[in-house]
């Protein structure tokens, strides 16, 4: 296991170099030809950029966890958590695998704000799984907001594919919804 501190420009450089590693594995160079380089892709998938305090990476265990005022961006996704751990399917290894094929999970700890479709998800934990497009949020006061449309309980399911929720109060609690109707409503 390797701990890396962001304090200092050399940790910062080091830090920059494993996220590298991490998620843009190194390909082998070609000679230069005539011919012009490929376009960059548009459709595929998006950069995701971190920021945090420390890095702890453990590639055994393909697990990567970055603490302390965590940053992460991936197009107009955005997460802010006190920790957010990354772990990598057993493919990561291999060389023919892409980045995205390799995350299967990713789990943000402690103050967990996510910003996503439109919307604001606010949760002590949040576990993405990436191959079913599934957020879990867990957490008394557990929270989606939309607009001015809130739903609150303690589990919050999102299922991301076909923009489903299921939301359940816990053992101590109920689940609350606030809907702004468009033009009708219960009256």
């Amino acid at each position: 296991m390797t701990i890396f501190n962001c304090k200092t420009f050399i940790g910062c450089l080091l830090l920059s170099a494993c996220v590298g590693a991490l998620f843009f594995p190194v390909t082998p160079c070609r000679a230069q030809t005539d011919r012009p380089a490929p376009s960059k892709r548009e459709d595929g998938p998006k950069k995701i950029h971190i920021t945090s305090q420390r890095l702890i990476s453990d590639h055994a265990n393909h697990v990567a966890e970055f603490v302390g005022d965590v940053r992460a961006r991936q197009g107009e996704t955005q997460i802010a958590a006190d920790s957010l751990k990354i772990f990598f399917s057993r493919k990561s290894g291999e060389s023919d695998a892409s980045p995205a094929q390799s995350l299967e999970k990713l789990v943000a700890t402690g103050n967990v704000e996510i910003k996503f479709d439109n919307r604001l998800a606010v949760a002590r934990q949040a576990v993405y799984i990436t191959a079913q497009r599934v957020l879990i949020l867990n957490g008394p006061g557990a929270r989606v907001t939309s607009g001015e449309n809130t739903i609150t309980g303690e589990t919050i399911t999102f299922y991301r594919a076909d923009g489903r929720f299921t939301v359940e109060g816990g053992a101590e609690g109920r689940v609350t919804a606030i809907i702004l109707p468009d033009e009708s409503g219960l009256e």
